[in-house]
This record gives structure tokens, C-alpha cells and sequence, in this order.
């Protein structure tokens, strides 16, 4: 079976899947189950839609993106148990929250997605990214 075949049929079953588990779960608590199929099949859809838009997407960047998202939220949460907001109200302060982690996770995942093997040495130590040479 050639890959492409394999992944389609992954996609298809995924989708399969889906749609069925969401019939299961209305027709378990609404006693229909036509709109959870329909749920889930456009969810199972847009998934597969996102990892057709994903095809370039190499696993050194997922794993940069992951580790700057990481590093984000972490300065993000340092910023916010500072209490800087602790006099505003509580919609002003989960409106604040909610900008400020998203700001640094993207700034995060950005600039560690921007970053070559050489900054990330000097970010974990002892860590080197280096290509494996193979013989034929």
C-alpha cells in the first residue's frame, strides 16, 4: 500500500470515526442522532483540513513553536501573578488575562520558530542540534 493511500484511508476512517461517536453521544442524550453526526463529521473535517494545511509543517518547527509557546506563557503567568491588576474588575482583569497569555504565546512561538539550532544552544545548554549523516 503506497503512503498517500494509507494516509487517505487514515483521513477517511478518522472522519468515519468521528461522525459515528458524535451520533453516539445525541442519540445517548437527545435520543436523535442526526445532528451529532453532522457535528461530528464537520469536526472531523476541519481537522483533516488542518492537516492538509499543515503538509510543510516539519517537526523541528512544531517542537520550536511548542517550546516558545511554553516559554510564553510562562512570562506571561510571571507578569500576571504580579497583581498589577488586582483593582480592576473582574471582566477587566479576565480581558486583560486572556490578552496578555495569548500575546506571549505567539510572541513566544514566533520568535523560537525564527530561531536557528545555534540559539538554542545557548538557551538549553548541552543541547545541540546536529544532522546524522547515513551511508547507502
Amino acid at each position: 500500500m503506497t503512503p498517500a493511500l494509507t494516509v487517505n484511508l487514515l483521513r477517511v476512517l478518522f472522519v468515519t470515526f468521528c461522525g459515528a461517536i458524535g451520533g453516539i453521544v445525541t442519540a445517548e442524550t437527545q435520543g436523535n442522532h442526526v445532528p451529532g453526526i453532522l457535528i461530528g463529521l464537520v469536526f472531523a473535517l476541519l481537522i483533516v483540513l488542518a492537516d492538509r494545511l499543515l503538509k510543510g509543517f516539519s517537526l523541528r518547527a512544531f517542537s520550536s513553536a511548542t517550546f516558545g509557546l511554553l516559554l510564553g506563557l510562562i512570562f506571561a503567568s510571571l507578569l500576571i501573578a504580579s497583581d498589577i491588576l488586582r483593582y480592576q474588575s473582574d471582566t477587566m482583569q479576565w480581558a486583560a488575562r486572556l490578552i496578555v497569555y495569548c500575546t506571549f504565546g505567539y510572541l513566544g512561538m514566533m520568535l523560537a520558530m525564527r530561531s536557528n539550532r545555534d540559539e538554542f544552544s545557548l538557551i538549553i545548554p548541552y543541547v545541540r542540534f546536529a544532522r546524522q549523516t547515513t551511508q547507502h
